[in-house]
């Protein structure tokens, strides 16, 4: 497989992409910490530590792009986590939110994550369209593909809770 663009500016785009819709939406700082190539095997949610975070559950949501590089955008964000993103973006107090809420927000955030990224490839002559988003919860999820993707796992700090980005990349052959 050939990516025109250099891996580490891919690395770039998404992380710079993440902090920035973070901190649009929700007027707070993210900090990025690091990633990690798995490509080739089954990459589980990342789990959930208990001494920093309460949480039950994970929100997962997806955004596509597809064009001449193609690909996946995962958000995988604790309960606690969505739940705060979701009262910072709506203004509704937490009694008020309920998990549709959430999940539209955790899908917004994705959807808006993607764009920039998929925008900051289009920069580069590497245009793309975006799918709608997809978004699940649980606690213990994997992503798995058959080999003909690079795969990351972008890691981040908010508000004291941790915001993982998977990315998923493939190219037109």
């Amino acid at each position: 497989m050939s990516v025109s663009v250099p891996v580490e500016k891919i690395h770039e785009f998404l992380s710079s992409s993440l902090v920035k819709v973070i901190d649009t939406m929700m007027s707070v700082e993210c900090k990025y910490l690091g990633h990690q190539a798995y490509s080739g095997t089954q990459a589980f949610s990342p789990k959930i530590d208990p001494a920093k975070d309460d949480s039950k559950r994970m929100f997962a949501s997806s955004v596509g792009f597809a064009g001449e590089i193609s690909g996946v955008c995962y958000l995988f964000m604790s309960e606690n986590f969505g739940y705060q993103a979701a009262q910072k973006i709506t203004g509704l107090d937490r009694e008020d939110l309920d998990d549709d809420v959430v999940r539209d927000v955790c899908g917004e955030l994705t959807n808006m994550f993607a764009g920039t990224f998929k925008n900051r490839l289009a920069d580069l002559g590497l245009p793309s369209t975006l799918t709608i988003p997809t978004v699940v919860q649980g606690k213990r999820m994997a992503i798995s593909t058959a080999g003909t993707a690079q795969q990351y796992r972008f890691s981040f700090e908010c508000i004291g809770f941790p915001i993982y980005a998977d990315l998923l990349l493939s190219s037109r052959n």
